[in-house]
């Protein structure tokens, strides 16, 4: 199982690699459908932001007068199966629409500020941190079932972001340092679908990464880190839930004192590093053997956002069985809030486990026709740009190997 969606990434490159003439790699890329639309007035629009904003409002106050059953709770089931499983996926298919819904922005719009000077030097680190705490507090903590904690969190989550918008303004603040804006921001970018003024196209996935990292506003350097945080969260998300982790890490550390927190924090700061050294041995392999006048940080960036749909084949492939499962319990929390027994879970049926097998690879072959068409524009000839994938399609194989492992293990009870 695991051997052949290695295989089916590395017989990918070669189909991929027949495309060697940017005519044809560019005829490819411009083939879309124009799809029918409407235009939201402005006047819908900020019904929707202000539904947004009491709707925060009401996660809150249901997590802590809400029933104590998190399969029962609407703001637990809202959080984890609506927006982060469910809403994450209609941003990488069909657009983020977070910019115009976030209500935390929506707030942060109406209040002063004292419209301070971001240090740009910091690029996405406070994204980045932001990012991996929110992992820590999901996997290390009681808040996926706890409904009280999660509106604790979400709390702290709302004061410091008004903090930093107060300080530095809502639009600095959101586009620098929000660990979920720049999230969304990265992850819409993987869209089927893209508009311009007049109108709406539906081609293939992921296109607006070819142009590069600096076209996805994250125009720093460093700001590299925050793709490999996207895709090292992912994963270690999905690889925390497996019967290997909790019987060989959890349990023999919990046993010598260590408190579950602090392992998580282990795991995180050395998984997070091992995913980057990685990826920058890739390009600097990458770079020696493409004999390139390009610079390493260059290659860095412009090959980043090619990761970016691996990412999300495997976040749909970890939580599509998660939001059918958990729907119908959400559904019964919004009709009868305040219930304390759930409804029965229905098992899913045993056909439904090749799926999230499909979106790995969909996501990864993705990726390798990404990279395929960076590497084209980056380098001449046709020989050059072939080299140069050598190495981040290893990378991707073996991390399709890897992933399709943490799939197939099984589940920590």
């Amino acid at each position: 199982f695991i051997i052949t969606g290695g295989a089916v990434i590395g017989l990918s490159f070669l189909i991929i690699s027949l495309a060697t003439e940017r005519e044809l790699i560019n005829n490819v890329n411009s083939t879309c459908i124009k799809i029918p639309h409407f235009r939201i007035n402005k006047r819908m629009h900020d019904f929707f932001k202000i539904a947004c904003v009491f709707l925060l409002v009401y996660i809150i106050l249901m997590g802590f007068i809400g029933p104590k059953n998190p399969i029962s709770n609407f703001s637990v089931l809202f959080v984890w199966v609506i927006w982060w499983a469910g809403y994450t996926m209609t941003v990488y298919l069909f657009g983020n629409t977070w910019d115009q819904i976030n209500p935390w922005k929506t707030i942060s719009s109406i209040l002063p500020s004292l419209n301070l000077n971001y240090p740009l030097n910091l690029g996405s680190w406070p994204a980045s941190l932001g990012l991996l705490f929110f992992v820590l507090i999901e996997v290390g903590s009681n808040v996926t079932y706890s409904p009280i904690s999660l509106s604790y969190i979400i709390l702290f989550y709302t004061i410091i972001t008004l903090i930093g918008s107060f300080l530095y303004g809502y639009e600095i603040w959101f586009k620098h340092a929000d660990p979920l804006s720049k999230f969304f921001q990265c992850y819409g970018n993987i869209s089927l679908i893209r508009s311009d003024d007049n109108s709406i196209y539906m081609g293939l996935p992921g296109l607006n990464l070819i142009r590069g990292i600096d076209d996805i506003g994250l125009p720093a350097k460093h700001q590299v880190l925050f793709v490999i945080t996207i895709l090292f969260i992912t994963t270690y998300d999905g690889l925390v839930s497996t019967q290997y982790w909790v019987e060989n890490i959890i349990s023999p550390l919990s046993m010598l004192g260590f408190p579950i927190l602090s392992i998580h924090l282990i795991g995180l700061i050395f998984g997070h590093l091992i995913f980057y050294l990685i990826y920058h041995f890739s390009i600097h392999l990458t770079h020696k053997i493409s004999n390139t006048y390009i610079s390493i940080p260059s290659l860095s960036m412009r090959f980043a956002v090619s990761l970016l749909p691996i990412a999300a084949g495997y976040h749909i492939a970890h939580y599509i069985g998660y939001l059918l499962t958990f729907s119908p319990s959400f559904m019964s929390a919004v009709l009868l809030p305040m219930n304390q027994s759930p409804i029965p879970i229905t098992p899913l049926p045993l056909w439904f486990s090749l799926i999230p097998l499909v979106f790995i690879l969909l996501g990864h072959i993705c990726s390798v026709w990404i990279s395929h068409c960076i590497s084209f524009k980056l380098f001449s000839g046709r020989l050059q740009p072939l080299r140069s994938q050598y190495p981040l399609i290893l990378v991707m194989v073996i991390y399709t190997m890897f992933s399709l492992w943490i799939i197939s293990a099984p589940l920590a009870s």
